[in-house]
């Protein structure tokens, strides 16, 4: 008697499939239809994080040496001539001796004014840092001493009016003195200087190095 032939079945009562052939290149890779012929070389895949070059490093801003030097040097003259102003402005010339007050924002500003010209102009260089420190301290002495003049003319003048008889037109200008008579006037300023006069002067460079170093580190 013949029997109808049964397929074999697989343990646990389920019937076997037939394998099914596994594709290539795995999950997020280009299947055949998309564009891209089954079995051709396809084009890299592009890739995100680290992909880009480093950005290059900040540097110093550029400047113009020379210009800066020039225009640290007119700013030497203007602020020498704004600081012997000041200085005789604020002195008491009716009194004898006269009093002359002394003060330190005065060559603070002048110094940070240098410095800024300096940085601005030359960028970032210690170089030209030290100049305009030099420079600040040259517009406060040439202050000092053009103010000083500036202090003896007007003494004189009032010494003059007082006495009368034509002595005012024997007094002497604020440049004959400071042009003419530089010795004497140098060694009169030294006279009447005291150790807080070299202090306020001590300031204008280090304001100046100040204002340029953080000018030029911006």
């Amino acid at each position: 008697m013949s029997q109808n032939w049964q397929q074999p079945q697989q343990p646990g009562g389920y019937p076997q499939q037939p394998a099914q052939p596994q594709q290539a290149g795995g999950y997020g890779s280009p299947q055949p239809g998309y564009g891209y012929p089954q079995g051709q070389p396809q084009p890299p895949q592009p890739q995100f994080g680290g992909g880009f070059p480093p950005p290059a490093p900040q540097v110093g801003r550029p400047g113009n040496p020379l210009l800066a030097v020039g225009a640290a040097i007119v700013a030497t003259v203007v602020g020498a001539f704004l600081y012997a102003f000041l200085l005789s402005a604020m002195a008491d010339t009716d009194k004898t001796p006269p009093e002359v007050t002394q003060f330190a924002y005065a060559g603070v500003v002048v110094g940070a004014l240098i410095g800024l010209v300096v940085a601005k102009l030359g960028g970032r260089n210690p170089g030209l840092w030290v100049v305009g420190a030099v420079l600040a301290l040259a517009a406060v002495f040439l202050g000092e001493l053009y103010g000083y003049a500036m202090i003896l003319h007007d003494v004189m003048s009032n010494y003059a009016d007082k006495i009368g008889g034509g002595a005012s037109s024997q007094v002497l200008s604020s440049n004959e003195i400071f042009f003419d008579h530089f010795s004497d006037l140098w060694k009169s300023w030294k006279e009447d200087s005291d150790a807080l006069t070299y202090v306020f002067m001590a300031l204008a460079p280090v304001a100046a190095v100040s204002t340029a170093y953080r000018i030029g580190n911006r």
